[in-house]
């Protein structure tokens, strides 16, 4: 948010002068969105900015008029292309979901073992676990799924996970778990468990390593440019979805932490190293 509001600024928008923020939080309970949502229709709002796919599809529903601009989404995602008043930012999730295998298992070459946290609800899971195991047919890897559907399911799948002996793990894209990414990595860190992540953010929380975007490079980039011209009179309909750059973040102080030592070739690709 700091970045979003920092670019609106740079752009004239200035808070308590020409701009109001109404910021609505659903804490990680995704049956609080609908809700959130028609409050900002009822005030109402110029625009609307969603992160993640719940809130999309909340604030989708409450208003077939207000502009809404997305971010955080799969282009998998069937609202990202329904138009009318929505534009954003895509990602590509489901071979990138098989790349942050990948890239675990390029950090830890002997990995056979790993843990998938994965919301069973959310709309891209059975997409991103049939590639996940394909790959980890090949790449002879076993793949357990521990499901977290709410915020305190987080600790009892670490729970089993270590009991079941895992190696590693990766977290699905999923705004319930996305919530929890500080308790997550903390907990991976304390169970020595290496872990591959969607965004920049489990990164600088402490996780290992992530490939995807950085979502506070999209809410200081594309969505307050698509927001400034729909101020300015274009519809949404006429901006085009943008597509998120996928990056390499690697946080070097973890690694230390749970004695690993990465290989080079990984540590050269990284587009980020963090320390």
């Amino acid at each position: 948010m700091q970045a979003f509001r920092e670019r609106l600024k740079e752009l004239g928008y200035i808070e308590g002068r020409n701009l109001a923020v109404e910021i609505r939080d659903g804490e990680g309970r995704n049956d609080r969105l609908p809700a959130l949502a028609a409050d900002l229709v009822r005030l109402p709002v110029d625009v609307i900015v969603t992160l993640g796919p719940y809130a999309l599809e909340a604030a989708r529903d409450a208003t077939a008029t207000i502009p809404i601009v997305f971010a955080g989404v799969g282009a998998n995602f069937a609202p990202t292309r329904s138009g009318g008043n929505l534009t954003g930012v895509a990602e590509e999730i489901i071979e990138s979901t098989v790349k942050r295998l990948a890239l675990l298992k390029e950090a830890v070459p002997g990995l056979t073992r790993v843990a998938i946290l994965a919301n069973p609800d959310n709309y891209g899971t059975q997409a991103y676990l049939q590639r996940c195991r394909e790959w980890a047919q090949t790449a002879g890897v076993t793949l357990r799924v521990y499901e977290v559907r709410d915020p305190d399911d987080i600790e009892p799948a670490f729970v089993k996970m270590v009991s079941e002996r895992a190696e590693g793990l990766i977290a699905f894209t999923d705004s319930i778990i996305f919530g929890q990414r500080d308790k997550i990595v903390q907990t991976a860190l304390k169970n020595g468990l290496p872990g591959s992540y969607p965004y920049r953010e489990w990164v600088a929380a402490g996780g290992l390593l992530s490939y995807g975007p950085n979502l506070a490079t999209i809410l200081r980039g594309p969505v307050p440019a698509m927001i400034d011209k729909i101020l300015k009179g274009a519809k949404p309909s006429d901006l085009p979805v943008e597509p998120a750059r996928s990056e390499v973040f690697i946080n070097l102080k973890t690694a230390k932490a749970i004695g690993l030592t990465l290989p080079k070739p990984l540590l050269a690709r990284a587009d980020e190293l963090i320390e």
